[in-house]
């Protein structure tokens, strides 16, 4: 092993083994929020006012500070020290942009070309970017729809690096309804995590941030729709994610499958995250077409992961909204039904209660407090109380006048809503 490649192995084991876990370390105030779902990735929202973490203190209606129009794509916004970047389409380009916070003023724009032919499936979503950046160590990490992955400054928007295309993929470069995998940095931005390739065939990779060089990779099948994270799982370090055709918990420093089982849904659409419950024993898993399931992982004697089904529920299938831990429930949305919200029970997969049926065909939900906030792609953001004995929203806004797929994202006393090819902050008060 290169010095060099030393030094990368032990930034990533410095990075995994490092107190509260790893995304989850950021000393980044509410004010940031980094990447997908938040500086956790798991939806949960921390630093919001009193009220705001009151489902009953929400307003009749919420102030719309600004709108502006920032291109085509589901890929969420996020915040870092006062800005928002933005990463979006325009015409055959793809634009990463920094705006003002309180004004939505453009600080800097960048692009570069990336023409694009849809799947025929999906052309109902549009040609824009689905994976959200990350930001880490004053760095923007992208993914674009077609695979392109960037590395560039937060201060001005300059390139840093560029992964060109990998000649193993056989010009794939994007699953078959394009790259929609966001790309994960540590926080003291040493490595990035970003799942690579097209079609049946595919790279996990841990890459060195700042040269977008591989510290190690785990070549197999295509990758899916699943943002890899790190998070302990029955006292081990572990990334659990998906393929294709597979759930896989690998070891985060060396990419070591630890525990892994067939997993496929209708058109090869693996996309809801993993959530791991307190105490990190138990995981729960969803797609499409397929029960949703918890098991229970112990570390075996050879360093490997063993698991056991601690329930199934069949009733409650996820598509492509990724359920929020809120207390002690699991409050998500279902396929069933032409979209229905459901409150379960994530130690025994029952139901407290589900929602009346026809809510829409995905919904992006937040944890802040005792609030639960779900965003509908009919642009309709219900203000919940995950403790209720029933579905009743205690508010509900029109937030957009397009369809609205991305998640939205806390800053200040507002919330910023990315809709169809507009951005707009919505303040509480």
């Amino acid at each position: 092993m290169t010095s060099r490649a030393a030094g990368r192995r032990v930034a990533v084991l410095r990075w995994f083994t490092a107190a509260g876990l790893v995304l989850a370390a950021s000393a980044a105030g509410q004010e940031d929020w980094p990447g997908f779902r938040g500086p956790n990735r798991d939806g949960r929202v921390t630093g919001w006012t009193e009220a705001m973490n009151d489902p009953h203190a929400w307003p009749e209606s919420l102030e719309q500070r600004w709108r502006i129009p920032v291109g085509l794509g589901h890929a969420s916004p996020v915040v870092h020290d006062g800005a928002v970047i933005v990463f979006s389409r325009e015409g055959d380009e793809e634009v990463l942009r920094a705006l003002r916070a309180a004004t939505g003023e453009e600080i800097w724009r960048a692009s570069y070309p990336a023409p694009y032919t849809m799947n025929p499936a999906a052309v109902g979503h549009g040609p824009g970017t689905k994976a959200t950046p990350d930001v880490a160590a004053g760095r923007i990490f992208t993914l674009g729809i077609s695979g392109i992955l960037s590395a560039w400054d937060v201060g001005d928007g300059s390139l840093l690096w560029r992964r060109p295309p990998d000649p193993r993929f056989g010009g794939a470069e994007a699953p078959l309804f394009g790259a929609g995998s966001s790309p994960g940095a540590s926080p003291a931005g040493d490595v990035v995590l970003v799942h690579l390739g097209g079609p049946d065939n595919g790279t996990f990779a841990v890459l060195a941030a700042a040269t977008g060089e591989t510290v190690w990779e785990l070549a197999g099948d295509g990758p899916a729709y699943v943002s890899p994270t790190v998070v302990e799982v029955a006292g081990v370090q572990a990334i659990p994610t998906m393929t294709e055709e597979r759930i896989l918990l690998l070891a985060s420093t060396d990419g070591r499958v630890l525990w892994e089982m067939p997993f496929t849904t209708p058109y090869d659409q693996n996309i809801v995250n993993p959530v791991v419950l307190p105490g990190g024993e138990v995981v729960i898993f969803a797609g499409l077409g397929n029960p949703t399931f918890a098991m229970r992982f112990r570390e075996a004697r050879d360093g490997s992961l063993a698991g056991e089904t601690v329930w199934e529920a069949g009733e409650s299938p996820f598509y492509m909204s990724n359920p929020v831990l809120a207390g002690d429930r699991l409050i998500g949305f279902s396929e069933r039904n032409s979209g229905q919200f459901v409150a379960m029970d994530p130690r025994t997969g029952t139901d407290f209660w589900r929602s009346p049926p026809r809510q829409g065909e995905n919904a992006a939900l937040l944890v802040a407090g005792n609030t639960v906030l779900a965003l509908t792609d009919q642009a309709e953001l219900f203000i919940l109380d995950p403790a209720a004995a029933t579905f009743e929203p205690l508010r509900r806004y029109e937030v957009a006048p397009s369809p609205t797929w991305a998640h939205p994202v806390p800053v200040g006393e507002g919330i910023l809503i990315k809709d169809e090819t507009h951005l707009t902050l919505w303040n509480f008060r």
